[in-house]
């Protein structure tokens, strides 16, 4: 499965159904289609596909998250919310499935959809912190919410995970203007700012 969506993924939609005819009914083949014709831009075959392999394995999480990104990139982005919920449900300690779900949640902007997508961000960075999507998100998702120190932290973060080290410095700095002295999040802020100036030590 795992190489049939990659193939899915990289190669030209010819190359996919000679790999993966229509004949070919095994669930690699038509998770491939699937794929294929999603990243072609063709909806209206990759939708009717993911609802044949969802009915035929309904507690499948990665079917249901696949179905989500369908939906969220053809724009139906308040669709997509009952596939990525279902996954996140069926895998509650899947990071990334979260990350989706928060990513669509910030995107529909509605106020009551703000703090489920906060929580979602946060309980995929407790299993694993260097994913700095999550870290754009939360920087948003925390702004929007007023929490203007957090949001800066969590920009650091990102900037500091994807190299921008300046920038890394400068929110860290912002963080510790508007966090307590000596909280968690301003203690992290510090880090942070020790981090790179130790790094800049090193070159």
């Amino acid at each position: 499965r795992m190489v049939a969506k990659l193939r899915g993924y990289i190669n030209h939609l010819g190359r996919t159904l000679r790999d993966y005819p229509p004949s070919d009914t095994s669930i690699p083949a038509r998770y491939a289609r699937v794929v294929a014709h999603y990243r072609h831009g063709d909806v209206t075959k990759s939708l009717p596909l993911i609802d044949a392999l969802i009915a035929d394995a309904p507690n499948d999480p990665y079917f249901k998250e696949l179905k989500g990104e369908i939906l969220f990139k053809s724009g139906r982005i308040a669709d997509s919310l009952e596939p990525l919920g279902q996954a996140v449900r069926a895998l509650p300690n899947a990071p990334l499935l979260r990350i989706s779900l928060a990513h669509a949640q910030i995107e529909l902007n509605r106020p009551e959809l703000l703090a489920a997508a906060v929580r979602n961000l946060e309980m995929a960075l407790q299993v694993k912190r260097t994913m700095p999507m999550a870290w754009r998100l939360a920087a948003t998702a925390y702004g929007r919410q007023n929490r203007l120190g957090r949001s800066a932290l969590a920009s650091a973060e990102y900037n500091l995970l994807t190299g921008r080290r300046k920038d890394a410095k400068r929110m860290a700095g912002r963080a510790q203007a508007i966090l307590k002295r000596g909280s968690p999040g301003w203690m992290r802020a510090a880090d942070v700012i020790n981090a790179i100036d130790r790094s800049k030590r090193k070159n």
